[in-house]
């Protein structure tokens, strides 16, 4: 398997031209999700990269220390600083993984619509309390109740 891994990152780099790779990280327009903005050169040597770091953790006996990228020309970075500089190393399948309790990132859950009823039903009872503790300071007012 590596040999084949090893074929294809030779083959991708053989047929890429960094000079024309463009590899960076952003965020959406909303700036609430990362992204990636890249053309076809910067993901294919991106993907070697990748690629690279998998056979080093099946060749180099296991770590848990960073994987960290080596720097390239052709990487970009529009929030001011390396998002992702390295692979932090895990060996054991997935369901291993989650039981020891690093969960990978989970899709975004709708909000709630509980909230805003429970804020306004609060602001609703402020309201009235304020309304009761106004009459009972200013007695007078009462008089501006009545008048038809």
């Amino acid at each position: 398997m590596s040999s084949d891994l090893e074929t294809s990152i030779r083959q991708i780099e053989a047929t890429t031209n960094p000079d024309n790779a463009y590899f960076s990280y952003s965020v959406d327009d909303s700036g609430e999700f990362g992204v990636i903005k890249a053309n076809k050169e910067g993901l294919r040597l991106y993907a070697a990269d990748l690629l690279k770091k998998s056979l080093q953790m099946e060749e180099e006996p296991p770590t848990s220390q960073p994987l960290f990228f080596s720097p390239q020309d052709w990487i970009y970075s529009e929030t001011g600083y390396n998002l992702i500089a390295g692979i932090l190393p895990q060996y054991e399948p997935r369901a291993q993984i989650i039981l020891h309790g690093i969960s990978p990132v989970r899709p975004m859950q709708p909000r709630s619509q509980k909230k805003p009823v429970l804020y306004l039903v609060l602001m609703c009872i402020t309201g009235a309390l304020l309304m009761l503790a106004t009459l009972k300071a200013f007695p007078n007012l009462r008089q501006w109740v009545n008048i038809h």
